[in-house]
């Protein structure tokens, strides 16, 4: 690694893991947390400033390497603040990822023994991300250093769809006058999705790309969320389908709807759907992509509003929320509608496990939490949570 800070240097016996990929040993009876090492490993690392509890390792040197340790694949790896887990072996990544889940779900939910399934790892684990976040620099496309949040250029990413690298060889050293360049890529061979508009030779600022899920294709606008693995959201998808256990007679309720994903899927299913969503243009997407159904009803407003005045007998719901959860009012009103099955799509651990706690404690039963990797060599991976 590079411009390492000059502190003291130790050998240290990693065991654990964090739950941001960090390795985890021991100095002198204080856990250190080192990027870069894998459980199993003696490294040498400097010690930095500590954090009271922990103190933060950067490591110098892998003493005694693991059998999982592999070399990454991007070349700026070390430095780029992307991916987490690339120097490590993909299968042990899915287990790796598992103990991570089970820590913060025990952290934040107070489950002793939480029911984490192996991990749903995907077939190709590169080149999977269908969209792009770029800082632009002088012209140049890059990413933010993991150290220091210096600008780093790139010429490519691993991770990244071909077609995105694609955009990003062709707009190096293109974009003068631009701050930031977002790209997209759906349904081939449709035109891949730039924001903003650029001045460059090739079409920017489209409003909006098609993307296809389990046989569905969906309008998702610039604005919109759309998950950034498309053949793990296919996984995903039949997971959280296979759980509902939705029937002709049954009401379903899509709680953070998005752009209808999970409730048109749905729809074939259950006997009614109901779709909540606070945003506008995401809704104005789920209006074309639920054209046609007629078992499927769209409201335009934030899941704890409109969940609560609901007066029909709720089978089922699904819950999506952003990374930062339920809002107090949406886990009241799913406690008061007291549905047989709620499936709770979460990507990340700790405000999942803070949620579960609170409808285990008022009488929700925790059957199973399945890790899909949505996020190959990242620390991310999405959860399903099933209660019932």
């Amino acid at each position: 690694m590079t411009d390492a800070p000059e502190q003291p240097t130790v050998e240290i016996a990693f065991d654990r893991i964090a739950p941001k990929g960090d390795a985890i040993g021991d100095h002198e009876g204080t856990p250190v947390y080192t990027a870069g090492v894998i459980p199993g490993e003696r490294a040498r690392v400097q010690l930095r400033k500590s954090r009271g509890h922990w103190i933060p390792g950067w490591l110098d040197e892998i003493v005694e390497a693991s059998p999982d340790r592999v070399e990454p694949r991007c070349p700026v790896y070390t430095e780029c603040a992307g991916c987490q887990l690339q120097h490590v072996a993909y299968p042990r990544q899915l287990e790796l990822k598992r103990q991570m889940v089970t820590i913060q779900l025990q952290r934040f939910g107070a489950l002793e023994d939480p029911p984490v399934r192996p991990v749903i790892g995907a077939d190709d684990p590169w080149g999977y991300r269908n969209h792009g976040r770029f800082t632009v620099i002088d012209g140049r496309l890059g990413f933010v250093r993991r150290f220091r949040k210096k600008f780093l250029p790139i010429d490519s990413c691993p991770i990244m769809d071909p077609r995105i690298n694609e955009v990003v060889a062709a707009f190096s050293g293109n974009l003068d006058g631009a701050s930031q360049c977002n790209v997209r890529v759906g349904v081939e061979p449709e035109p891949i999705m730039i924001q903003p508009k650029l001045p460059v030779d090739r079409p920017t600022g489209q409003p909006h790309l098609t993307m296809e899920l389990q046989g569905r294709t969906f309008r998702v606008s610039a604005p919109s969320f759309f998950q950034v693995n498309v053949a793990q959201a296919n996984k995903l998808a039949e997971v959280v389908l296979d759980r509902i256990e939705a029937g002709p007679d049954d009401l379903v309720v899509d709680a953070y709807a998005g752009v209808a994903t999970f409730a048109v899927l749905m729809a074939s299913r259950a006997g009614r759907v109901i779709a909540i969503e606070e945003s506008g243009p995401a809704v104005r997407d789920a209006k074309v992509n639920a054209a046609g159904l007629d078992n499927l009803e769209l409201k335009l407003g934030k899941a704890e509003t409109i969940l609560p005045a609901l007066e029909e007998p709720i089978t089922a719901v699904v819950l999506d929320p952003p990374r930062s959860g339920c809002h107090k009012g949406t886990l009241d009103a799913v406690i008061a509608a007291r549905p047989r099955r709620v499936v709770y799509v979460s990507c990340d651990a700790a405000s999942l496990g803070r949620d579960l706690r609170v409808l285990l404690d008022a009488g929700f039963t925790l059957d199973e939490v399945q890790p899909v990797d949505m996020f190959p060599h990242t620390q991310h991976v999405e959860l399903v949570a099933v209660l019932s």
